[in-house]
């Protein structure tokens, strides 16, 4: 009886000792949406909740892909406007230069920025004429044929719709121009300007073409070398670059004195390091 007695008390002590089972996780079911049979799946109403939230992300995805291209608009027409400013300063650029040797085109092109009176080329232009006499007025006016007041109405009306921006006006404008006055005393500006005008609305073959116009068609003109140099940027731009510096050093080698060869120094730089 004694035995027995001891051996019930030593199992006793060796479970009290013993390392106790370890429990499953408590599981806090009170997390879950009422009714849920089994706590494991997604709740119906939670699906419905991602596919709005779903439907939300597309239609702000939306909105932001139309508020991109808005901006891709926006940026485009910057660009035709840049252009345009740019044809602008080009103008006033070679209307100082024509106004300094004394060339017929400037007398249109000058007023119609109405700087007649104030551009300091206009005084640069009234020495350079006393050349061979002394009264300056007398010696101004019988330099080159004038043009009729209709050809000179016409002309002016053409380039100041491309100097406000209107390129496609400008363009019907130029080319009934050049259908009425090809051998006019603004032709070849006229044939510069309509490239010009095509190349604001990205035309680039017709830009071509119309540039090519002003150097076959008036090899004597003083647009010659820009349009070498407007026909020198297309192919720099399309990065055609055996055009592009076949026509920039035709401008530096035929016109080294020009403003265009400046420039034309410049891009074939920028050809060196733009090419591979």
């Amino acid at each position: 009886m004694k035995t027995r007695l001891l051996m019930l008390l030593c199992a006793c002590i060796t479970t009290a000792n013993a390392e106790p089972r370890s429990l499953p996780p408590v599981v806090d079911y009170s997390t879950y949406p009422a009714g849920t049979a089994n706590p494991g799946a997604i709740p119906a109403n939670a699906v419905y909740e991602l596919m709005g939230r779903l439907d939300r992300l597309q239609t702000e995805v939306q909105q932001l892909t139309g508020k991109v291209e808005e901006q891709a608009h926006q940026i485009a027409e910057l660009k035709k406007s840049q252009n345009t400013m740019y044809s602008d300063f080009d103008e006033r650029l070679h209307s100082i230069e024509s106004n300094a040797t004394g060339s017929a085109p400037a007398d249109v092109e000058a007023p119609l920025e109405q700087e007649s009176a104030v551009d300091p080329a206009a005084n640069t232009a009234e020495p350079a004429a006393p050349a061979v006499s002394a009264p300056a007025p007398a010696v101004q006016q019988p330099a080159a044929p004038q043009a009729s007041d209709a050809e000179k109405q016409q002309y002016q009306q053409a380039y100041e719709a491309l100097r406000r921006g209107h390129t496609n006006q400008s363009i019907t404008e130029f080319n009934n121009f050049i259908s009425q006055y090809p051998n006019g005393t603004y032709a070849s500006n006229a044939q510069y300007w309509l490239g010009e005008a095509y190349k604001v609305n990205q035309d680039i073959d017709a830009a071509r073409k119309a540039f090519n116009a002003v150097i076959q068609n008036y090899p004597s003109s003083a647009k010659v070398p820009d349009a070498l140099l407007k026909l020198g940027y297309i192919e720099f731009d399309q990065k055609n670059w055996v055009k592009a510096r076949d026509y920039l050093t035709r401008i530096t080698s035929d016109y080294p004195s020009s403003t265009a060869a400046y420039l034309a120094k410049k891009k074939l730089l920028q050809i060196e390091v733009a090419k591979p």
